[in-house]
């Protein structure tokens, strides 16, 4: 019984955490529904090439989401006609930092860490991007379920729907929550094994001082954990006080906040199994390669005192959040699947 209840509540932590973040993503998915119809999106950022890649990426680099938050947006660019490469490179590149948090990181563990990640999120964006488009296979977006409500070129003008602002609940917290919460709670259910089940100082105790030792010990724990971009920060600077390199911090800076067992979950669903591997090597690749050239150069970095004073939100924001987000969640699943 205690495990079940301990479980529970690590649930309960990786869910409300995740929680601000998540409605925060829901709702710029409705924003993005309001404000570009389909036809935009598909000018944008379907096709192949370069340039729907690079538009992408330069349209999620400053939003501040998470690698949970992501997921609602994402999936709403692809659901609007967005190819899987520009997609990918969003899902990629967008988690990794944002307006919001370079200040964090440059507070937390220096300015050089701290201007590398958005140049690293830009460079994985468009490298990922590139990748899935040319190795998976580009085939029928999720259906345009707006069909019905749009005009056509000869009524003139832009469909109704996006000139009303309730399509911003309806869509986000609507149609894009009742396409995603399977998955979603799937991922939750991952990360709390992971949450309860991995010691809190395996890395300190058994592989720091060997510099690609550790960095895949970091990428491991990385990958599957969630971790959005501010929480990250204190946890690498955690990281550097335990006798980790800046280059292995660095690591979990990149990786952490770029995937997550739910984002994984998500990916996979949205863009396919081959896309989503991609993505993950890219993520590997590149957080490897800046952790070698920080530790080759010995970039310096700085820690504040107490690293107790950053994180995602307060609790009681957290608390609430978490609320709401399971009620709508619970809605979305009973409007899923009464039929």
């Amino acid at each position: 019984m205690n495990i079940i209840l301990e479980y529970l509540q690590n649930f309960w932590n990786v869910f409300s955490a995740m929680a601000p973040w998540l409605l925060l993503g829901y709702f710029l998915a409705g924003v993005i529904a309001y404000l570009l119809p389909p036809e935009q999106i598909k000018r944008h950022l379907s096709g192949k090439g370069f340039k729907p890649i690079l538009k992408a990426v330069l349209l999620g680099v400053p939003l501040p989401l998470c690698s949970c938050g992501v997921i609602p947006v994402a999936a709403s660019l692809r659901e609007e006609g967005a190819g899987k490469g520009a997609t990918g490179a969003f899902f990629i590149s967008t988690p990794q930092t944002g307006i919001d948090n370079i200040l964090v990181t440059w507070s937390m563990v220096g300015w050089h860490l701290a201007l590398l990640r958005p140049v690293l999120a830009v460079i994985s964006g468009l490298t990922g991007g590139w990748f899935i488009e040319r190795a998976a296979k580009e085939d029928a977006p999720p259906p345009e379920k707006r069909a019905g409500k749009k005009c056509c070129c000869c009524c003139g003008g832009k469909p109704a729907v996006q000139r009303n602002w309730r399509v911003i609940f309806t869509h986000g917290f609507g149609k894009m929550l009742r396409s995603t919460s399977p998955s979603l709670l799937l991922g939750l259910v991952i990360a709390a094994l992971i949450q309860q089940f991995l010691p809190e100082d395996f890395g300190a105790k058994y592989i720091a001082g060997n510099m690609f030792l550790e960095f895949a010990a970091v990428i491991l724990l990385a990958l599957p954990l969630y971790v959005c971009s501010n929480a990250s920060v204190p946890i690498a600077a955690a990281l550097l006080l335990k006798g980790f390199s800046p280059g292995a911090a660095l690591v979990f800076l990149i990786a952490g906040p770029a995937s997550s067992s739910v984002s994984i979950a998500a990916m996979k669903s949205t863009l396919g199994t081959k896309a989503t591997v991609i993505s993950l090597a890219v993520v590997a690749f590149w957080a490897v390669a800046a952790g070698v050239v920080v530790n080759v150069f010995q970039l310096p970095f700085t820690l504040p005192a107490d690293l107790g004073k950053t994180c995602c939100a307060v609790d009681c924001k957290k608390l609430v959040c978490g609320i709401i987000l399971g009620l709508l969640i619970l809605k979305a699943l009973w409007e899923r699947y009464k039929k």
